[in-house]
């Protein structure tokens, strides 16, 4: 009679010695333990990396936002020079790797035309003023004569409006003229920089007036940041935004009140010292 009990094969014929249902069920254990080891690995790895990249760029904002800050308090100290002619303002910005500089210049010019070609000869007043700017990479924040405007990239945008007013027939416009003082016109790098703004002792803060004489009269502003002031224009009441196609660098108002304008320009001598 045969035997019909069942019988395990055996690696190499060898009775007694591991079975191959065995050997199959511990290669299946060890290729889900490297699997599952896998996934976890990738995942920390993942989410180490992204949170990292996350990290960096809050950090990089946070620091363009202090800076943004310490203008603000900068843009307020000049509006405190304008109100009741403080003579002197210091402000403190920390670089944190960009450059802080009074260098380029901008200019506003009162005239009877929008035409480019023009207005050189139908010019009836000008003034100018060097802008204090911070930049870091593709960002830009800039006191611009009365103006704060942060810029990014191609574009840019007034976080603070200058406190031009028009009503009545007449206009008002308050420029703050900064003039570089002695020392250097830029400083770069670590550390905090202090921003003092002195008053100008050969010059006097004084309004001038002029008339139109029955003639709409243009502001043209000869600027780093055009695009911030073209809106500016187009948003305020009393102004059109009037600048010609194809200009660039600058923005020009149609002053809707034009009958008297005044124009009273503040000067002030700014110095960077660390």
């Amino acid at each position: 009679m045969s035997d019909r009990r069942s019988r395990t094969v055996s690696i190499g014929g060898i009775p007694g010695g591991p079975s191959l249902v065995e050997d199959e069920r511990g290669v299946s254990d060890v290729v889900g333990y490297i699997l599952v080891f896998s996934l976890i690995t990738i995942t920390i790895g993942t989410v180490f990396a992204v949170g990292i990249s996350g990290v960096e760029d809050r950090r990089e904002a946070e620091r363009i936002d202090n800076v943004e800050r310490a203008f603000e308090v900068f843009d307020d100290n000049l509006r405190d020079i304008q109100r009741y002619g403080d003579p002197n303002r210091a402000t403190e910005v920390r670089l944190a790797g960009g450059t802080l500089s009074v260098t380029g210049e901008t200019r506003f010019t009162l005239a009877n035309t929008s035409d480019p070609g023009e207005v050189d000869n139908r010019t009836v007043a000008a003034w100018t003023s060097r802008p204090l700017a911070y930049r870091d990479g593709g960002t830009t924040i800039a006191y611009d004569a009365g103006a704060l405007v942060r810029g990014d990239g191609d574009g840019s945008v007034m976080l603070s409006e200058p406190r031009f007013v028009a009503a009545d027939d007449r206009t008002a416009i308050p420029i703050v003229a900064l003039v570089r003082g002695s020392g250097g016109d830029s400083v770069a790098g670590e550390g905090t920089v202090q921003i003092t703004t002195v008053e100008d002792a050969t010059t006097n803060s004084e309004t001038e007036r002029f008339e139109g004489d029955g003639e709409t009269l243009y502001l043209w502003v000869e600027t780093e940041h055009p695009d911030a002031w073209g809106r500016y224009f187009e948003e305020t009441d009393g102004f059109g935004n009037a600048t010609p196609a194809g200009t660039e660098g600058v923005a020009v108002a149609e002053l809707g009140h034009s009958e008297t304008v005044y124009v009273r320009e503040t000067v002030r001598i700014i110095e960077l010292r660390r």
